[in-house]
């Protein structure tokens, strides 16, 4: 099966996870690769930013259990039927299993089930988001 390139888009990657520690921990080292990255603990917070400037983001990074009003999966919703943000690719990053007559109404791009390698997400926005800054070289 040949495989199609995707288009890699500019600007920033939407993080939106409700643990502290995971959210500022891939932030920090996508922003160490070179990217610019925003990031949300609920799906109000997600759309606020979604909705104050949608064609900055590139890529959103979407957990499905989030707290609140709106879950992922809502946002998720909400932002297929927003023509604005709709063409925004969207990363599913989840815990839970959900049952495909549950997954399959949210489209993602792609779904990356927790726990992950870091190795895994990076691959996966290198697919889609072009770097903005130098990425920070480590030592082996």
């Amino acid at each position: 099966m040949a495989q199609f390139a995707r288009a890699t888009r500019r600007g920033i990657i939407l993080l939106v996870e409700d643990r502290d520690d995971v959210r500022l921990g891939l932030a920090q080292l996508l922003a160490l690769h070179g990217y610019l990255v925003a990031d949300a603990p609920d799906g109000e917070q997600a759309l606020r930013q979604l909705a104050a400037d949608p064609g900055s983001f590139a890529l959103i990074v979407l957990d499905l259990l989030l707290p609140g009003a709106i879950s992922g999966a809502d946002l998720r919703v909400r932002q297929l039927a927003d023509a604005t943000l709709c063409p925004i690719p969207t990363i599913v990053i989840t815990a839970s299993d959900p049952m495909p007559h549950e997954r399959q109404p949210l489209h993602p791009d792609e779904w990356l089930e927790k726990p992950f390698r870091f190795d895994a997400l990076l691959g996966l926005i290198r697919q889609y988001v072009v770097p903005e800054g130098p990425a920070i070289a480590f030592g082996d």
